[in-house]
C-alpha cells in the first residue's frame, strides 16, 4: 500500500511541476519574457578609459532592434534634451526603444556585453551608445 501512494504522490508532483512549466510557456511565449532594448546616447566623461566596439553596417544587419534604435523607426528624433536623460545627466539620453526577442537579447550579451557591470560602449557613425534591456 505504501509504495502506491509514494507512487501517487510522485505522479501528483510531476503532474503539478509539468502543468505549471506548460503555463508559464504559454503567458511568456516560447521566446521568454516580453523585452525592449534601451539605447542610450552618451558623450563627455563617460568615454574616458571606456572599452568602445565599432559596429559596422553587418553588426546592425545581424540586430534588427538595434538597427531600428539607432537609425529606423524607433529613434527619438528630437534634439539632446537634458529633461530626456537618465538622473538629468546632460552626457547621457535615451534616445529609443525597440522590442527584442529573448534569442537576440542573448546573442547581444554574448556579442556586446550588455547587462555587464561595466558594458562597453557601442560607435557608429561617431555616436556612442550603451545598452540595456528591460523586461515587462
Amino acid at each position: 500500500m505504501g509504495v502506491l501512494a509514494f507512487i501517487g504522490a510522485a505522479l501528483l508532483v510531476a503532474t503539478v511541476a509539468l502543468t505549471c512549466t506548460t503555463l508559464v510557456a504559454l503567458i511568456t511565449g516560447v521566446d521568454g519574457l516580453p523585452q525592449d532594448l534601451d539605447v542610450r546616447e552618451v558623450w563627455g566623461e563617460h568615454l574616458e578609459n571606456a572599452s568602445i566596439i565599432h559596429l559596422t553596417e553587418q553588426d546592425l544587419e545581424q540586430f534588427p532592434a538595434l538597427n531600428s534604435v539607432i537609425r529606423g523607426d524607433n529613434r527619438d528624433p528630437h534634439p539632446w534634451k537634458l529633461e530626456g536623460s537618465p538622473n538629468d545627466d546632460p552626457g547621457e539620453r535615451t534616445i529609443g526603444r525597440a522590442p527584442v526577442t529573448g534569442t537576440e537579447h542573448l546573442v547581444l550579451i554574448e556579442s556586446f556585453g550588455i547587462d555587464a557591470k561595466n558594458p562597453p560602449y557601442l560607435e557608429y557613425n561617431g555616436a556612442y551608445y550603451y545598452i540595456r534591456t528591460l523586461i515587462h
